[in-house]
């Protein structure tokens, strides 16, 4: 676009070396093989907010521009977002007041939309390269963890919207006409006005909601994962009072800093280095919906940056803005033990959770030293870090020990082994992410310890109520005080994948005497059976494989009632599943768990034929348990979930505006291939002129 210069600041600094011993070393660099793509040369400085103004309209701007992410590379075509002719990805910080409107016009400047088949136009061509090749190998070596193309084919786009974007708020409570609907796409030269709130969900029960720290994205159907790889992402605060009233950092100035976690990949083509969007095919002749994972981590668009900060309290807004990967992250010291040998040593004791997503936890969490901050794709979470006590010139390392693709279980190695290329080949060779320098000089200065210390110690957000079932259960001593979501609606989702795996979807099912779905929850004494959700009683649908994305909408939750909504995952992976307009909690302190594979490992479950080949039912083996929720999950408001393999997980939500909105699993590769479903919002049970009443549909609804 004329005018617009791309202005991510360039990863022109020196890059101080890693100690001694570390044996931290990097990748070939892509543009020159005989040459180490060094890590922690790239500097950070903290973004600055963009203040949105009630009474305004703010006008974001959506354009290419360029991207510096390492000092001894070139920098690299990409869209972003930005305003007064300054274009970056990641896109704008922005900040809102908490409880007032606040209006945003998304203007699309891409170069690259126009209509098929114009015969005047070029076209359409992402900033991005793409790479589709075999995976011999599979999860256990998996060909998108290394760098480079390969030697793959490009990508078939042709049924992306290139360029036509839909710009959804992540996580807020927004009206159905601003939530960013996939299909309500803009197309070069136009616009999306958007009207957003900034006002948490359900105020009318005082459920306890302080802050949220939300992010936009592109929405566009069936383009998500192009567009959010090609740079379309950015933060967004709505600030709370509460916040300075507890002295949180809130403001770049105080110590508060974004950072915006991306896995990348990079190929050269025709000469220029290019973002790598690489995936697989299951087959030469089907069409998989394999993740994009990228060995390299970008940090607010830096590979492996550095960080000085002073021997103070920080407050980190860490986003995992990636594709696919899951994060799990630990800060570690890495020093030379007396043999020569590297040790890494957790610094956990340093961590404080005091938030998500939905805002500030009930009380922060004093991360353990066998524990991890585990980011899925689109989470976010808010931790204050404890520097103080370090000297000048210590440095602490933020690396990650989630291999990819993720299923839910911890690292197999230790961590002194996850710094050295090579350890987990085709798993996630390169774990490192940011490295904090302490300098005595840095700006932004911080917070004292005290904050530390006095933070972990308060009741950060009194009014928080943690959802129960029913009205029988309890609070345990020194928990937060329940709130039962009497007279809800059960509803059960199926994740489930196709057999050889690259197609997956979610099933709504319904109880049916005559179903061919059996599955038998924990607690039941038996199997029930049910089915897939169809035009009529007798399951007929429009799409072959059901279901897809334009079939019959058949969540249709009523305004203001409580719904549970049960995830059943079928797969192998790892799902993080994100529900639009409204912040969730899980019901239980855990999932549980169903065997839902036969002894060879073939899925019961077969979402062609909508079978299972033998019933769905609790696995008792106690080494195959499902895992505990984190108390960041339970002690907090949620717009993401991971549901691992074979697990069911229950949340309770209540929608309180009327529209349509979405689900969908937040892997984009998956978002963007029949992982999401649409729901809409009702004032009144709505007739379905072929059905009768909505009430007919749910069997399973009770008042406690």
């Amino acid at each position: 676009m004329t005018g617009h210069e791309g202005t991510a600041s360039r990863a022109d600094g020196e890059g101080t070396a890693s100690p001694p011993g570390t044996g931290i070393t990097g990748p070939p660099n892509p543009i020159r093989p005989d040459q180490t793509l060094a890590p922690f040369q790239a500097s950070l400085s903290p973004p600055r907010a963009h203040h949105l103004r009630p009474g305004v309209v703010h006008e974001v701007d959506i354009a290419e521009t360029t991207m510096a992410i390492h000092p001894d590379l070139p920098p690299v075509p990409v869209w972003g977002f930005g305003a007064g002719g300054r274009i970056a990805s990641p896109g704008l910080l922005l900040e809102a007041p908490a409880g007032q409107e606040t209006w945003v016009r998304w203007r699309n400047f891409l170069p690259a939309s126009v209509h098929p088949g114009d015969a005047v136009q070029p076209p359409p061509r992402l900033p991005i390269a793409t790479a589709v090749l075999g995976d011999p190998n599979g999860d256990t070596d998996s060909v998108q963890n290394y760098l480079g193309g390969q030697g793959g084919a490009p990508e078939d786009t042709s049924g992306a919207p290139i360029g036509w974007t839909t710009v959804h708020l992540h996580g807020a409570h927004a009206p159905s006409d601003a939530d960013g609907w996939p299909d309500n796409m803009a197309a070069t030269g136009s616009d999306q006005l958007s009207a957003y709130l900034n006002s948490y969900d359900n105020l009318d029960l005082g459920l306890g909601k302080v802050g949220e720290f939300l992010w936009y994205h592109d929405h566009a159907m069936n383009g998500t994962r192009y567009h959010v790889y090609s740079g379309l992402a950015g933060g967004y605060l709505v600030r709370d009072p509460r916040e300075r009233e507890l002295g949180l950092p809130s403001g770049e100035q105080d110590g508060e800093i974004l950072l915006v976690l991306q896995d990348r990949n990079l190929d050269v083509v025709d000469g220029e280095l290019r973002l790598l969007h690489k995936t697989t095919t299951a087959t030469a002749t089907t069409t998989a919906t394999a993740e994009s994972f990228g060995p390299l981590t970008l940090v607010d668009g830096r590979l492996w940056p550095r960080l000085a900060l002073r021997p103070m309290v920080y407050r980190l807004r860490l986003l995992n803005g990636s594709n696919a990967r899951t994060y799990r992250l630990h800060l570690v010291t890495v020093t030379q033990g007396a043999d020569g040998a590297r040790v890494v040593t957790p610094q956990h004791d340093r961590v404080l959770v005091i938030g998500t997503g939905g805002g500030l936890l009930w009380r922060g969490w004093r991360l353990g030293d066998d524990q991890a901050l585990t980011v899925a794709s689109s989470d976010r979470i808010d931790v204050l870090v404890d520097l103080t006590g370090l000297q000048e010139g210590e440095q602490l390392f933020l690396v990650n020990s989630a291999q990819a693709p993720f299923q839910g279980k911890p690292p197999s190695s230790p961590l002194t082994t996850l710094l050295t290329e090579g350890d987990r080949p085709g798993r996630g060779p390169y774990p490192w992410v940011l490295r904090l320098d302490v300098d005595h000089d840095a700006q932004p200065v911080g917070a004292p310890g005290s904050l530390f210390t006095d933070t972990a110690a308060a009741v950060l957000n009194p009014a928080f109520r943690r959802l129960v079932h029913d009205d029988k259960q309890q609070a345990p001593t020194g928990e937060p005080e329940p709130f039962p979501v009497t007279k809800h609606d059960h509803r059960t989702i199926l994740l489930a994948e196709t057999t050889p795996p690259g197609h997956l979807y979610l099933h709504e099912i319904v109880e049916d005497p005559a179903g061919k779905i059996s599955i038998q929850f924990p607690g039941e004494a038996a199997p029930t059976t049910y089915r897939v959700e169809g035009w009529m009683p007798d399951d007929k649908a429009v799409s072959s494989s059901r279901v897809s994305f334009y079939d019959r909408i058949a969540l249709r939750p009523r305004l203001g009632q409580w719904q549970v909504w049960r995830f059943v995952n079928t797969t192998g992976d790892t799902h993080p599943m994100h529900i639009h307009q409204s912040q969730f909690q899980p019901l239980n302190p855990a999932g549980t768990r169903l065997i839902v594979t036969d002894a060879g490992g073939t899925n019961l479950y077969n979402p062609e034929t909508r079978t299972t080949s033998a019933p769905l039912v609790p696995d008792p083996d106690p080494n195959n348990q499902p895992r505990t929720f984190e108390p960041s999950e339970i002690h907090g408001w949620n717009d993401v979930i991971r549901v691992d393999p074979g697990n069911i997980v229950e949340v309770a939500v209540r929608f309180d505006i009327p529209g349509r909105y979405v689900y969908h699993c937040h892997i984009l590769e998956h978002e963007d291939t029949e992982m999401m479903r649409p729901f809409v919002v009702t004032v009144t049970d709505m007739s379905d002129g072929a059905m009768g009443p909505m009430g007919h549909h749910l069997p399973n609804s009770h008042a406690s």
